[in-house]
């Protein structure tokens, strides 16, 4: 019998140098003692697992059906690289990537995004490591919405941190609330230090 997705990708992390512990401030501004760095994803076959299990994901919750895949820089960057190989290595489906650059360039071909012409996209899966508070994919929504016809058809992310808002509720719960899109994880932090 298959392994659950949730368990067998806090497994995989936790064998990886993106699970580090120390003392850190995050984006957030929250103090923590744990930190996920998937820069630290690196290695080629780390990359291959990593993109699978995002495919993998995508396959189980009937996601694949979108234009594009959208990886915020920088961590999203190798996460849309790496599940666009694994889609089609494993299923056969071919969706292009695109990421942005976190400074507009002026010159050569210029602009702010890379990769899959967003202009011709109607929908778009964002992909990325965490969510803590929810920052990151705010400004992903609002880096989006200078396409007027694309949609983000839902936000997946490696590891959902279970942070919780001034009320208790979980931020992602209220990611939801806030924007109408759906925010999926592979697993938890409370998984991954399962195996710690």
């Amino acid at each position: 019998m298959k392994e659950p997705t949730n368990i067998a990708f806090a497994k995989f992390i936790s064998g990886t140098n993106a699970v580090k512990f120390g003392n850190f401030t995050l984006k957030s501004g929250k103090k923590s003692n744990i930190f996920f760095n998937f820069g630290e994803i690196c290695l080629g076959r780390e990359l291959i697992q990593l993109g699978n299990f995002f495919a993998d994901f995508i396959i189980e919750n009937s996601l694949a059906k979108v234009d594009v895949l959208f990886g915020p820089a920088y961590k999203g960057i190798n996460i849309s690289l790496a599940t666009s190989i694994g889609l089609y290595q494993k299923y056969n489906i071919s969706i292009p990537f695109a990421y942005n650059r976190k400074v507009r360039k002026t010159h050569a071909e210029g602009g702010q995004f890379v990769g899959y012409d967003l202009t011709k996209a109607s929908n778009v899966l964002v992909l990325d490591d965490v969510i803590t508070d929810g920052g990151t994919k705010y400004e992903a929504i609002d880096m989006l919405s200078s396409f007027p016809n694309l949609k983000i058809k839902a936000m997946i992310v490696g590891v959902d941190r279970e942070e919780k808002d001034s009320t208790g509720k979980l931020c992602r719960i209220k990611f939801i609330e806030d924007t109408g899109i759906d925010i999926l994880a592979l697993t938890t932090k409370s998984k991954v230090l399962k195996f710690e």
